[in-house]
């Protein structure tokens, strides 16, 4: 099965959800395009000066994004890059901020120069274009993280989550994935929803993966 899936460094549901895509992946054939979402821009907290720590996160993410693309086109593997930023950001619990950004360079052997696309606006338009590829799919009221099936038909549903407060074991996601997926494939499905527990997500379980 074809997936997209588009994620923000700066969100940690999205994070324990990709671990989770990555855990079930090859027990499951499931073959994941890596996208990028900007928060920044779908929230309006790109350029404002909120300093609000939501903001702040969803800012210095974007500028991750940006290194992400340039680093692409160097032929970098985004999910690496996800993953890279993703450990020392939510499981050793350093900020996204330059000195990062050049540990992780230096990690992948890529460019040290590729840090000054943190700043380059230009690749906004690149982003905001992937982000707005998901809205046409799932609808204008999702984040991330988003999942994007490809249907037998040639079409496609995309939904956002699923939302997981930690990392569950393999054969507990594996049961998960099988439902989610079956769900998605149904197109007279739409939404199912309960309210979110107390407190962020157990991003520490995901060391375990």
């Amino acid at each position: 099965m074809n997936v997209d899936f588009y994620f923000d460094p700066s969100c940690p549901f999205c994070w324990v959800t990709s671990r989770w895509l990555c855990m079930v992946s090859n027990d499951r054939d499931i073959n994941i395009t890596w996208k990028p979402f900007s928060l920044a821009i779908k929230n309006d907290t790109l350029h404002n000066n909120s300093d609000s720590k939501y903001a702040a996160s969803s800012r210095s993410a974007h500028r991750v994004l940006r290194v992400m693309l340039a680093a692409e086109k160097e032929k970098a593997s985004l999910l690496n890059l996800y993953t890279e930023f993703g450990i020392q950001h939510f499981v050793v619990g350093l900020d996204y901020d330059d000195a990062m950004i050049k540990k992780i360079l230096d990690r992948k052997k890529l460019p040290a120069d590729l840090l000054k696309f943190a700043d380059d606006q230009k690749l906004d338009k690149k982003l905001e274009a992937s982000m707005n590829e998901a809205i046409s799919v799932a609808g204008k009221d999702i984040g991330v993280p988003t999942i994007v099936f490809e249907l037998k038909d040639g079409s496609k549903a995309g939904y956002f989550g699923p939302v997981l407060q930690d990392l569950p074991d393999k054969e507990e996601s594996l049961r998960l994935w099988d439902g989610l997926s079956m769900l998605a494939t149904d197109k007279s499905f739409y939404e199912l929803k309960r309210s979110r527990p107390a407190g962020g997500p157990d991003v520490y379980s995901t060391a375990k993966c």
